[in-house]
């Protein structure tokens, strides 16, 4: 593509002082109450704050004569739920919990053989015998550095590196490759309906997004409502799945370790409507050579490499418990090879796409209005935030050796961004690798606690998400830099009313206590979890590692002779991608896109259901938005009674 075909989209600014408005709203008036419902039941208002907040603003915009445009709708669709759901200062509480539970007491570290309350820094979050420890406030003088420390690492040098980053892989993947990212074209689709109202798109908006308010009522509504009124909870449709891991019908019987299911998430069958069926059936077969088979066979055939999880399972463990202990026993180390594979996989295979796009950047004029800064700046702004970082970190963590810490931050970054983008741009999804950093640590053989405290910047998690919303941008003609703009403006309103916020429910009551009843249940969970990653209980074979990237690297060969040889379709993206989510997400998937190619779409014609299906997904995204909205609100009512005075 030449320079002047480059420049022909003509954008228009969104971020305006209505948008800007709206940001704000979110933080101030959603964000306690997305904070409240997430310590109280453990849900979230994300989603829930989007719809809030587009709605309340288009409409008043009617009302006074002056619709919100396209563009203006796009900022407030992508930042509401980041300024309405981002209760970031509950994560210091949460340390305070972890430096004086009775259960980081009960773990000893294997080097220094003192419990982990006594070697937990001052910097990470008061000792146990300070004053501030006893004192429910963030608003102390002892968390200053703290606060300081986590705001500068994973705040303000965070966003400049995935700000780089997203430039370089915005490049690479919409103008170079120009990956389909399917929902960004779903985003792009509800952000026109919403903007122009366009009588045939909001016709069909509207259905679905009350047909989905239906279901997600019956899903999700009957069950809390009933819970709130007798203390019996009702299920008509299972929650969050159709658990076929145990029970009369449970695969178990046949393969005991395996788990599947059918997820009952409706947005899990839309979703289905925009990936290519290929690419759904990819995913599947990578979510079942994981979850089922691969479950398994570590259970079996490979017992010797997994003697915690031979160890663990037990018969009529349900779905969700085999997999949150096969994660944590079995495929923790293997998912790191399965992402190192399909990188340098994905890098040898289009390492010519890589070089292009950092050829496009350097001859782009005009950079600035198609959202792009010049190649200089973004390289210093890459280098020198992840520099700064690692100084940072080895500033508090002397020890750890500093050449691994800058390979980490400089090198593990960019494969975050380029392998996640990539999946996500394909499958829309993206395979996150938890306790990335514990494994690190682990594996390196560092003696000391303290560096599992706090991290090098390891980023390029945000960088996929934030290249879909420039694809967004794109597609409703926003000027992407206002993106960028419109996140700093989030990131300080949620850093300031998240930090008052949290020192406010605090003060009210303990966390956790049964005022909060959802961190009685989640945060000893985290810190045993937590506590056996400081303590080294949780151990790996260094070769899975290898085996997991040469598998990988395999695969993505073998599919590569399969298209080019015999012309058979093989998606490495989408099968490392199915990897990270268990069975039931994945059949509802592609049990969604077999509905939507051969089914909906011969009853709607082929035209009408490419023009439209797009927006059928966005209504059953808004529909369920709205709904979980409304039960939130409920879920504090019937709390705010059960909780007596008395």
């Amino acid at each position: 593509m030449s320079e002047t075909q480059q420049e022909e989209p003509k954008f228009e600014s969104g971020l305006t002082l209505r948008s800007a408005a709206a940001i704000i709203f979110a933080s101030l008036a959603i964000l306690p109450v997305s904070t409240y419902v997430w310590l109280v039941s453990g849900a979230t208002l994300a989603s829930a704050a989007v719809y809030i907040t587009v709605i309340l603003f288009s409409e008043l915009s009617i009302l006074m004569g002056a619709p919100l445009r396209k563009q203006e709708v796009f900022i407030i669709y992508i930042m509401a739920s980041i300024a309405g759901g981002s209760y970031v200062f509950l994560n210091m509480i949460y340390r305070q919990y972890y430096a004086n539970s009775f259960i980081t007491w009960s773990f000893i570290d294997p080097f220094t053989k003192k419990p982990i309350p006594e070697l937990i820094p001052s910097w990470w979050a008061p000792p146990y015998h300070s004053p501030a420890a006893h004192v429910r406030s963030l608003l102390q003088p002892a968390w200053a550095i703290p606060i300081l420390l986590s705001t500068l690492q994973f705040g303000v040098l965070s966003i400049i590196q995935e700000i780089a980053l997203t430039m370089i892989c915005s490049v690479l993947y919409i103008e170079a490759e120009k990956l389909p990212f399917p929902l960004a074209r779903v985003n792009a689709e509800l952000v026109t309906t919403l903007a122009e109202r366009k009588e045939e798109r909001m016709h069909i908006f509207t259905i679905v997004t009350l047909a989905t308010m239906a279901y997600v009522i019956i899903r999700d509504g009957i069950p809390i409502i009933t819970s709130g009124m007798s203390n019996v909870m009702m299920q008509i449709i299972p929650i969050p799945w159709l658990d076929l891991t145990t029970g009369y019908l449970g695969i178990e019987k046949i393969m005991p370790g395996a788990c599947f299911g059918i997820s009952t998430n409706i947005l899990d069958f839309a979703i289905g409507f925009v990936l290519p069926v290929s690419t759904l059936a990819f995913m599947l077969i990578g979510s079942l050579s994981t979850w089922t088979f691969g479950n398994w066979l570590a259970l079996t055939a490979w017992s010797s490499y997994f003697p915690e999880w031979v160890k663990e399972w037990r018969t009529g463990m349900n779905l969700n418990l085999v997999w949150q202990r096969s994660l944590m026993r079995v495929w923790i180390y293997p998912q790191l090879g399965f992402i190192l594979g399909l990188s340098f996989f994905l890098i040898v295979a289009r390492y010519k796409y890589v070089i292009s796009a950092f050829k496009t950047l350097a001859k782009l004029k005009r950079s600035a209005e198609r959202g792009y800064f010049p190649i200089s700046l973004i390289l210093l702004m890459y280098l020198g935030t992840s520099g700064l970082s690692v100084l940072l970190f080895h500033l508090v963590v002397p020890d750890f050796p500093l050449w691994l810490a800058a390979v980490l931050s400089i090198g593990v970054t960019f494969v975050n961004g380029l392998v996640g983008t990539r999946m996500l741009g394909e499958a829309a999804a993206v395979l996150q690798f938890p306790y990335y950093w514990q494994g690190i640590v682990t594996i390196s053989n560092y003696p000391k606690i303290d560096a599992f405290f706090f991290q090098p910047l390891i980023g390029g998690t945000l960088t996929p998400s934030w290249v879909q919303a420039i694809k967004t941008a794109h597609l409703t003609e926003t000027k992407p830099m206002d993106f960028f703009k419109a996140f700093i403006l989030a990131f300080i309103a949620y850093s300031i009313f998240s930090l008052i916020y949290a020192s406010f429910f605090w003060s009210m009551a303990p966390i956790p206590s049964s005022v909060y009843p959802w961190t009685l249940i989640q945060w000893p969970i985290m810190a045993t979890t937590d506590s056996m990653w400081y303590t080294r209980q949780i151990t790996t074979r260094p070769e899975i590692i290898g085996y997991s990237f040469i598998l990988i690297v395999a695969l993505g060969l073998l599919g590569q002779a399969l298209m080019k040889f015999a012309s058979i379709p093989f998606s490495i993206v989408g099968f490392v991608t199915g990897v990270a989510i268990v069975p039931p997400s994945t059949v509802s998937m592609l049990i969604g896109g077999l509905i939507g190619n051969y089914v909906i779409k011969r009853y709607m014609g082929e035209k009408a259901w490419n023009e439209n299906r797009a927006v059928i997904v966005a209504g059953v995204a808004a529909g369920m938005g709205i709904i979980i909205g409304v039960l939130s609100a409920l879920v504090i009512m019937t709390r705010a009674t059960w909780i007596k005075p008395y």
